[in-house]
């Protein structure tokens, strides 16, 4: 089993990393959600975002198992609720140790002020949901497409269970 680390993306890698994360997103997302669209068109449209002043205000921890990177999650802070916006694994890395250890890095990258977390799931991830859910989250409503449900926890509840796990 690899060792794993985790860092936060460096705005200067960005040429080099986001083609990489955006293949591990392509693969998890390609059955759950296809858009319909080439892989390239995926890819241009979500690097353009992914370059855009709007996402620059976003955090990226990269988590690699040795030399490779494995995942990432993508989160973003509101005065006291922080939006996890993607966690994805490589399929290579699922059901691996990876996805708690990543969660538990980012809980120790957190301000202590943020109290609540959310984050918006494809309905048909039932594996996302199903693990949200026994992290305390609770789904409060949809996206404006209908697609997805907005869930929300709070985070202490969300620590408790990371820490007894």
């Amino acid at each position: 089993m690899a060792h794993f680390t985790f860092s936060t993306l460096d705005p200067a890698q960005s040429d080099v990393l986001l083609p990489q994360l955006f293949s591990i997103l392509a693969r998890n997302m390609s059955e759950i959600a296809p858009t319909g669209n080439s892989y390239e068109e995926d890819q241009q449209v979500w690097l353009s975002y992914m370059r855009s002043d709007q996402a620059r205000e976003k955090q990226i921890l990269l988590a690699y198992a040795g030399d490779n990177l494995a995942g990432y999650l993508q989160y973003s802070i509101t005065g006291d609720t922080v939006l996890i916006e993607e966690v994805e694994i490589a399929p290579d890395y699922q059901r691996t140790y990876l996805f708690y250890r990543l969660l538990q890095h980012f809980l120790t990258a957190l301000p202590e002020s943020v109290a609540y977390a959310e984050a918006y799931i494809n309905k048909h991830n039932s594996n996302s949901l199903r693990i949200a859910q026994r992290l305390g989250f609770q789904i409060i409503g949809e996206n404006k497409s209908g697609s997805s449900y907005h869930l929300r926890g709070e985070m202490q509840s969300f620590q408790r269970l990371m820490h007894r796990n």
